[in-house]
């Protein structure tokens, strides 16, 4: 089977169906595994703000004057950084993965097919896993 580059028609790798399947699914497991993550970031970023939230209703309201407390606009932009954006990511490569499972689809529903058309991004990240499995 042929990958072939859906922007500028190149042909860019001769591979089985059998390896573009196991490269497909790994990426995919690859993607799940950056999701994951990006999830645990956002988890430990709003234990760490809850922690610091109630170690500041603990204090006594002398220290609270002393201590100061962040402005709502700073902890907006926060929120915006540590969580709001790291949710686009995360819809990002859940459109990524809707993909692959579009090419998985079509590998199994047509497996005679001689070329297979796969967008520059799935083609650079394939490059980067078989260069992996060179090492």
């Amino acid at each position: 089977m042929i990958i072939v580059d859906e922007v500028y028609q190149n042909v860019v790798y001769r591979l089985s169906s059998e390896e573009i399947k196991d490269l497909i699914e790994r990426l995919k497991a690859r993607k799940e595994e950056e999701i994951e993550g990006i999830k645990d970031k956002i988890n430990k970023y709003e234990q760490k703000r809850r922690a610091e939230e109630a170690m500041y209703q603990s204090l006594s309201p002398i220290r609270k004057w002393f201590a100061g407390h962040p402005a709502s606009h700073h902890t907006a932009v926060e929120y915006i950084v540590h969580v709001k954006d790291r949710f686009k990511q995360i819809d990002s490569i859940k459109r990524n993965i809707q993909e692959l499972d579009q090419v998985l689809l079509v590998l199994t529903a047509h497996p005679a097919t001689e070329q297979i058309p796969l967008s520059p991004e799935i083609i650079r990240e394939i490059k980067f896993i078989k260069g992996m499995e060179a090492l």
